[in-house]
């Protein structure tokens, strides 16, 4: 498992969610309460995969049709979850975001949700070390539509946050243009349920937010991730 690898999972019915960082940890949302478990363990591939933390949680991913490649060179892969989480059944939807570890970054956020089976969608922001700010932001998204699901790339993906004290989300508006003749863009909004924090082994901090997110109809529990690099790197 490379440790520029997330796995977002959440079942927005059972109110159960979970981010896995390779090098730092997992974080589930159970109810609304924050439970932290051990270091995730990502073994198999050819789109079927088990991740699991001794004790926390241990699922099945199966690929649902083929991974988002974004222009980055990081892959988005939606996966349909199954097992247990905390000693609760779950059934419904995880993203696997690798990122190539050879960039130097100083922030990245990474945002994920599964509506459902019609709809799911993952964000990637990156802004490497000599970056100044959020203008200097390499932002891609990709969105999945169908059953099977089939992904497509956002040419025009814009986020904005505002935050509470100590730079943590409290709501995010999602904007995605399809590409530069798009009339409409699928706008998405979150507000923040509970949020935690996961050191890495190089000291970089990532802050785990876990949000109710909304469109139109569909409403769905999913989560969105700040990693900021070491202050010593």
């Amino acid at each position: 498992m490379s440790e520029r690898t997330t796995i977002a999972f959440a079942d927005t019915a059972a109110e159960i969610a979970g981010v896995a960082l390779a090098s730092a940890g997992t974080l589930l949302s159970l109810g609304g309460e924050l439970s932290p478990a051990g270091a995730p363990q990502l073994e198999g591939g050819g789109g079927a995969w088990t991740l699991g933390s001794a004790g926390s949680y241990a699922l099945s991913l199966d690929g649902l049709g083929e991974p988002a490649s974004l222009h980055s060179g990081a892959s988005v892969q939606l996966c349909r979850a199954r097992g247990s989480v905390a000693g609760h059944e779950f059934d419904a939807f995880a993203t696997i975001t690798a990122a190539p570890a050879e960039r130097e970054l100083a922030l990245e956020r990474s945002l994920a949700v599964s509506f459902d089976h019609e709809l799911s969608f993952a964000l990637l922001a990156q802004r490497a070390a000599d970056g100044a700010g959020h203008g200097d932001e390499q932002l891609e998204a990709a969105v999945f539509r169908g059953d099977p699901p089939v992904a497509s790339l956002i040419e025009r993906p814009r986020l904005s946050t505002t935050y509470l004290g100590e730079g943590v989300p409290s709501h995010a508006g999602v904007e995605l243009w399809q590409d530069e003749e798009s009339e409409y863009a699928l706008r998405i909004g979150g507000e923040a349920l509970t949020n935690g924090e996961l050191i890495h082994a190089d000291g970089a901090r990532s802050r785990v937010v876990f949000m109710a997110w909304h469109h139109e109809r569909h409403r769905g529990l999913g989560s969105y991730t700040l990693t900021r690099a070491s202050a010593a790197g």
